[in-house]
């Protein structure tokens, strides 16, 4: 796992991460302390990554992609941050060592397996309620795997996909082409399918559900990349994530984060704070409350205004109110009282914590924000060791720095001596 942070103002970037890695094999888990995930893309233009999630793509590991990109093409300059990070997709494209033809087709049969292995366990969980107390004949058994199959990937795979919405690169990509790209996949899973006695006239359903899928921008598994730094024509810094997992038919499956991911320093933002993966330490001292903690609240929130509601109407029963007055306050929509709550507390947290925090950044010099950056880092680390969790954030703390003028340079790095930041 990993908790990586930016910390960005007019005078800079910096970034900062753990070493901690986890490895899951056939025989457990280990953590070792020793993976890089801040990386620069050129020796000459101002511009680095991070990464956070998978620490491979396609089986090659990102420090090998990366080293490479800025060997073949770390001299080029572009104007903005943008034009950086579409030339290094061209590139993740464009070189087949990075992922072979059978590595594509290994993707490809492991996402299938992944909605299979959620459909099947839909299945599977809800075959006894439906059978009821009806005998389990071939017939029956057979009908019920249909509807359930049926339900499972129309109303939960495809609709998903439908709501997180086509991936740029698969606009305009066909079901035709993915089942001429991968007939033979589709081929042996639909014998798998068979053997484990789901009805084989499902197999279109199949297919047209996994294609909504896998062109979309829902991801199972990945990479988080955030560029960080300088276009030639950018003043001050930017910084921008994308979600990256896999490739097949010369295609890249990735996705721009939101707004709130991807950031540019201007007059109008003067500086920001962005944590990435384990972000909830980071996040409670930023914003006065932890992710977990204000989730539940808002739960217990909504919790307690159904309770009025039921004791509201217990009174009005007792008091002999009208059935339609009743009906009104049964069926009365709670959600403009349970929104107004969650903005009053979102914006409690913005003006007390975060605004305070985000605001004394834009006066920050260099060194001010490497401290910054490494304590939110330590800070996570903390709370790992001390609590019941895995310790999966730990180890040296690497932070570099991204300035217009200087480029990339390493405050601390566990591999190098210390570098002065100034």
């Amino acid at each position: 796992m990993t908790a990586i942070v930016g910390v960005l103002n007019k005078r800079a970037a910096v970034m900062a991460a753990d070493s901690a890695v986890t490895v899951t094999t056939d025989h457990g888990t280990k953590i070792y302390n020793t993976a890089t995930k801040i990386f620069s893309l050129s020796k000459e233009h101002p511009i680095g990554a991070m990464i956070f999630s998978a620490s491979s793509f396609m089986g090659t590991p990102w420090d090998l992609i990366f080293k490479l990109y800025r060997n073949r093409n770390g001299s080029q300059a572009f104007n903005t941050l943008e034009e950086y990070v579409q030339n290094f997709l061209h590139f993740l494209a464009s070189e087949d060592y990075f992922s072979s033809e059978n590595s594509r087709k290994r993707y490809l049969k492991k996402e299938l397996q992944s909605i299979y292995d959620f459909v099947d366990d839909y299945a599977q969980d809800r075959f006894d309620d439906v059978l009821g107390d009806d005998k389990p004949s071939d017939e029956k058994t057979c009908d019920i795997l249909r509807q359930l199959v049926k339900e499972a990937l129309d109303n939960i795979v495809v609709d998903a996909a439908k709501e997180a919405g086509k991936c740029s690169e698969f606009e305009g990509y066909t079901l035709s082409q993915l089942r001429s790209y991968a007939k033979e996949t589709f081929d042996s899973f639909a014998g798998f399918c068979e053997n484990d006695g789901y009805p084989a006239d499902l197999r279109d359903l199949w297919e047209e559900a996994f294609f909504e899928y896998i062109s979309s921008r829902q991801f199972r598994s990945g990479t988080g990349l955030v560029f960080v730094g300088y276009g030639e024509k950018d003043i001050y810094p930017r910084l921008i994530t994308i979600y990256i997992t896999g490739a097949f038919d010369r295609r890249l499956r990735y996705s721009y984060a939101g707004e709130e991911e991807c950031v540019t320093i201007d007059n109008d933002n003067n500086s920001t704070i962005l944590p990435f993966a384990q972000s909830d330490v980071m996040l409670n001292l930023m914003k006065g409350i932890h992710p977990d903690f204000k989730q539940f609240v808002k739960k217990k929130h909504r919790e307690s205004m159904e309770k009025v509601r039921e004791k509201v109407l217990s009174m009005m029963e007792e008091a002999g109110c009208a059935k339609k007055l009743l009906k009104a306050v049964k069926t009365a929509d709670l959600d403009d009282f349970q929104n107004e709550y969650e903005e009053q507390l979102e914006d409690f947290s913005q003006d007390e914590f975060v605004d305070g925090i985000v605001e004394a950044v834009n006066s920050f010099n260099i060194e001010d924000m490497v401290n910054m950056a490494e304590s939110l880092i330590s800070i996570t680390n903390l709370q790992r060791h001390i609590s019941s969790s895995e310790e999966s954030v730990g180890g040296p703390i690497d932070v570099a720095v991204i300035t217009r003028t200087e480029g990339f340079h390493w405050a601390k790095h566990k591999h190098l001596p210390h570098e002065s930041i100034e």
